[in-house]
């Protein structure tokens, strides 16, 4: 859209600055031009929490665009779960929505004196007050905003526990679209911005139209056609995940120190049974002919649903099911609509559960200290009264609601043993045991503790006959005990996924496409030719631009503390991932020789940094 808007909300002041065509190349959009605008304009140390930082609300070139798979928007700002780089990625409708409003990003600075709403399109942007809003759920601000604004309307914004600033807040779009990660919600509380409303009614312009329509139908084809991974989404989406990540071994289980054979029966997750009894109907993105996710529906019983729900990703179930050894799946579709309404991370609500259990299990607390619940291994009726307490900051909910981290330093008597996060992130569900890789992405990069920023376990069609020289043959669970040469292709997969997410692409679109819907359809929306190599290194220059944040912030991820437990020290006796030990040290070495990372001090080197023309 070729525009940037800034809002200080102390002021009440807006600014408007053109994106020129040479920064959106050199850094696309989303996360990419965040972080070149954060690293440029919020001053080293600031507090995530004050006034002076900065929160951005990015989409990408090919967000909004009339193609498939192209809705993503990103959420940016310093973290203040680990005090460094933070991102999280939405999707939905509000990505597109931003783009029709005339914006690339939107980057907010200050703090008002009064709830507000930041309202975007139609008219000059605004901000709007929101008293009548702040402390109301995320579902209800999503329909008062619809019913203001118009059905066309999206909002992004938060709950209850992002306005007390919980570090694991969520930024929340189409009741259940979460941007979840680093506790971004908490930085919008800060500000007492509780929505940003896009009304825009423009079109994302095209260079070439025409190779857009033509590249519509190619790349959507392709899905129908069963390319990659698409005859999965298009079946189940990642709630059809569960049962094969128990059965394989990927899914952590106790609070990642048991094994799979501790689950007896896993039937619960098979996703047949889930849709027959619970989902009432598929639901796309904007734009996007994959119907990958859906609704579900309780009406009786003590988990049932005041409407429509969410049904649980992936993520999710498994962190509120196998990692708190809990297999009623009701329990865990209440769960997620309590972090939904509330604007809560999920991941970080499940794991945090899964520590206080074992820490109750371990006698650190008492009966007492979790507010009169006993809360052992699938209780499911104590998780969900857990969940609801860290939703509502009631009691221990309210020192959950800070992070695993945080919570284990004030418990103290041990707990950091069973706190389960690198650098205070806690980790999502896809095991280092099963996929050795997975351990480097949670901790080699410059927001900690997360899967999808390089997605070593997901491979695109075509991607290895475009790169012959690098072997691609490490992912799912193959060569578990083999930690030496996976560093090529960690650097291949983790600059393609920064140019997805930077690019607004969803990541399950890019899996059921082959490798060239990448470049060939960036090319076509921006005018630019880009090939394969260009978003290689474009995807590094994006991710060592999020790099040099963290490392001005004081944080140096490659000498960050690793959970024992998820690497496999020691080792697990039994299931499919049994004797499974990851040699992080190999992997850093080898990634940080890859990527031109001095492996000391967690910096690109002066060399690299020329390369990537950030002199």
């Amino acid at each position: 859209m070729g525009r940037m808007l800034f809002v200080d909300l102390s002021s009440g002041s807006f600014r408007e600055e053109a994106l020129s065509d040479e920064l959106a190349r050199a850094f696309l959009g989303g996360y990419g031009l965040g972080a070149k605008i954060l690293y440029e304009r919020q001053p080293q140390g600031t507090d995530p929490l004050g006034p002076e930082a900065v929160l951005g609300l990015l989409a990408g070139p090919l967000t909004g665009a009339p193609l498939p798979f192209v809705s993503r928007y990103t959420v940016v700002g310093k973290s203040p779960l680990t005090g460094c780089w933070g991102d999280a990625n939405g999707s939905g409708a509000f990505g597109p929505a931003l783009k029709f409003s005339g914006y690339d990003g939107v980057f907010v600075t200050g703090r008002s004196e009064r709830p507000v709403c930041l309202v975007v399109g139609g008219e000059q942007p605004r901000l709007v007050d929101a008293e009548e809003l702040w402390g109301r759920d995320t579902y209800f601000t999503d329909d008062y905003v619809k019913q203001k604004y118009g059905r066309r309307a999206e909002a992004a914004c938060i709950g209850p526990a992002g306005e007390r600033m919980a570090r694991i807040a969520a930024v929340i779009s189409a009741k259940g679209r979460a941007a979840a990660r680093a506790g971004l919600g908490a930085v919008m509380g800060s500000k007492r911005l509780k929505a940003v409303v896009a009304l825009g009614s423009g079109q994302v312009p095209l260079a070439l139209p025409e190779a857009v329509a033509a590249l519509r139908r190619k790349y959507t084809r392709q899905m129908k056609d069963g390319v990659g991974f698409s005859n999965f989404y298009k079946l189940s989406g990642t709630p059809g995940y569960t049962e094969i990540a128990v059965v394989n071994g990927d899914t952590p289980v106790g609070n990642w120190a048991g094994d799979v054979t501790r689950l007896a029966d896993s039937s619960p997750f098979d996703y047949d049974a889930i849709r027959e009894k619970y989902i009432t109907r598929r639901k796309t993105c904007f734009g996007c002919p994959m119907s990958d996710w859906g609704h579900a529906m309780i009406r009786e019983g003590p988990y049932r649903l005041q409407e429509e729900a969410h049904v649980p990703e992936y993520e999710t179930t498994a962190m509120f099911g196998p990692n708190c050894l809990n297999t009623n799946y009701e329990s865990i579709v209440k769960c997620n609509d309590t972090c939904n309404r509330y604007g809560i991370d999920t991941i970080s609500a499940g794991s945090a559960v899964a520590f206080a259990i074992q820490c109750r299990e371990e006698g650190i607390l008492t009966a007492e200290d979790l507010d009169g619940l006993e809360a052992k291994w699938g209780d499911h009726a104590a998780i969900v009264a857990l969940t609801g307490k860290i939703a509502r900051g009631e009691g221990i909910g309210a020192l959950l609601a800070e992070g695993v981290k945080v919570a284990a330093e004030r418990i103290g008597r041990g707990a950091e043993r069973f706190a389960v996060h690198v650098g205070g992130q806690e980790l999502p569900a896809h095991d280092p045991r099963y996929e050795p890789t997975m351990a480097s992405i949670y901790r080699n990069n410059a927001t900690p503790g997360r899967h999808t920023q390089d997605a070593q376990y997901c491979v695109p069609a075509k991607l290895a006959e475009r790169f012959p020289q690098v072997d691609f043959g490490f992912s799912f669970g193959n060569r578990k005990d083999q930690m030496q040469g996976r560093a090529k292709a960690q650097r291949i997969l983790s600059g393609l996924n920064h140019c997805v997410n930077a690019s607004g692409t969803c990541l399950f679109g890019f899996l059921s496409t082959e490798v060239d819907f990448l470049p060939e359809c960036l090319s076509a929306v921006t005018g630019w030719e880009m090939d394969l190599d260009e978003l290689v290194r474009t995807g590094e220059r994006i991710g060592a631009m999020r790099l040099l944040f963290t490392v001005r912030e004081g944080v140096n991820p490659l000498v960050l503390p690793f959970p024992a437990v998820a690497a496999g020290k020691p080792a697990l006796a039994g299931g499919p991932t049994a004797g499974v030990s990851v040699d992080l040290d190999i992997l850093t070495r080898e990634f940080c020789a890859e990527m031109g990372w001095d492996q000391a001090t967690g910096r690109p080197s002066k060399s690299k940094l020329s390369e990537l023309g950030l002199t």
